[in-house]
């Protein structure tokens, strides 16, 4: 079988008319939150393109946990933050919905439903391998990484972007690649930044963590991600 022909696209205007077998990154931190989340049993996450649609999402949805942030911080009446670390010391979240918005994240992923992107997939380092094997059979893929707030390139999604497309591939991986992740701007800005717990780094960078995709749908006019075994 031939290796698909992989195209890469970075930030919310990646996203713009893209079709067909399509993969959004984003590690820092949108969809470690929503691995993390999945990971511990969470039934669905409902993706939302602004804090005022995510309180109505929620609203709306019977016992969901509220998610998300604006411009890196938990909005005050919001259940969890954009962070792996929340999601590890919530109280248990199994069979409950999530409704998430994020600045570049959740955004990307709606954008590239609505543009035709079909079979969608969220990623991040902790889901790389299961992603890629969820495209590898495909015969074109599109690599979008989204990075921050969706108008800036980050290190880190286009870091996840090449480790990914080299597992596609079959490629070995870059050994120097979380070297070059640790020591960049998006993990400064992780670490030094005072409302952000620093341990999320750690859990952004736990490469192959979950066994699963993230696979996004519609489903009844909602952007949903579940968890998708490979």
């Amino acid at each position: 079988m031939a290796a698909p022909k992989i195209t890469r696209r970075s930030l919310l205007t990646g996203t713009h008319g893209v079709s067909g077998p399509t993969i959004v990154i984003d590690t820092f931190r949108a969809f470690t939150t929503a691995a993390f989340l999945l990971g511990r049993g969470v039934d669905r996450i409902v993706l939302a393109e602004t804090l005022a649609e995510a309180r109505v999402r929620s609203l709306s949805t019977p016992d969901s946990i509220l998610c998300g942030e604006e411009e890196g911080r938990r909005p005050d009446d919001f259940d969890l933050g954009n962070s792996p670390i929340e999601v590890e010391r919530y109280d248990d979240p199994r069979g409950r919905v999530v409704v998430m918005r994020t600045s570049a994240g959740t955004r990307s992923v709606v954008s590239a439903l609505r543009s035709g992107a079909d079979p969608l997939y969220a990623a991040s380092l902790v889901v790389a391998g299961a992603t890629a094997s969820a495209v590898r059979s495909r015969t074109e893929v599109v690599i979008v990484a989204s990075g921050l707030s969706g108008t800036t390139v980050a290190d880190e999604d286009e870091e996840t972007a090449g480790l990914i497309e080299s597992r596609i591939l079959g490629m070995p991986d870059d050994p120097g690649r979380l070297d070059r992740i640790r020591s960049g701007t998006g993990a400064d800005r992780l670490t030094t930044t005072p409302w952000i717990d620093p341990e999320d780094l750690d859990r952004c960078l736990e490469v192959d963590r979950f066994d699963f995709a993230m696979r996004a749908k519609l489903e009844g006019g909602l952007v949903a991600l579940r968890r998708e075994e490979v």
